[in-house]
């Protein structure tokens, strides 16, 4: 087994984790009993742009190289982007066509122009406009921020 203490330590970084995807996404995440061969269930409920947020961060914390429980980790965004070398604003209600299924569509823009792309939150939402924080090589910026913008258009 493991020390007792360590596991209770253990066990209150992971609901600390899951509470804070809750936030940032406004989904509600259960990790439930079930397994399925060697993956654990997940069940998220909310709007499917909180369900797709969600799918996303939980998505970019499993890519993370160290993977659950490195307590040096901040939030996704703070871990994962540098500095913004570019913010701009998109209309709240098109926040999910940039996310895309699963994060799907940020993975494609990212991979498309080499800038690192954070999508606010939508709690953050300032008169129903979400901010958009681009990282990386200013021409990387560049491109992603027209990618963006045509995609919304």
């Amino acid at each position: 087994g493991i020390n007792a203490e360590y596991g209770k330590q253990w066990y209150q970084r992971r609901v600390r984790e899951i509470r804070e995807l809750q936030d940032q996404s406004g989904a509600k995440i259960d990790i439930t009993d079930e397994v399925n061969g060697d993956e654990t269930m997940v069940r998220i409920s909310g709007s499917s742009d909180q369900v797709a947020d969600a799918q996303f961060l939980i998505s970019q914390l499993l890519q993370d190289s160290e993977g659950f429980g490195n307590r040096e980790r901040g939030p996704p965004q703070q871990r994962q982007f540098g500095e913004p070398t570019l913010t701009f604003q998109i209309p709240e209600d098109k926040c999910g066509m940039v996310i895309g299924s699963r994060g799907s569509k940020v993975r494609e823009i990212q991979q498309e122009t080499g800038a690192n792309v954070d999508v606010g939150r939508r709690d953050t939402a300032v008169n129903g406009q979400i901010t958009i924080s681009l990282s990386g090589d200013k021409d990387a910026c560049i491109a992603a921020e027209n990618v963006i913008k045509n995609l919304i258009a």
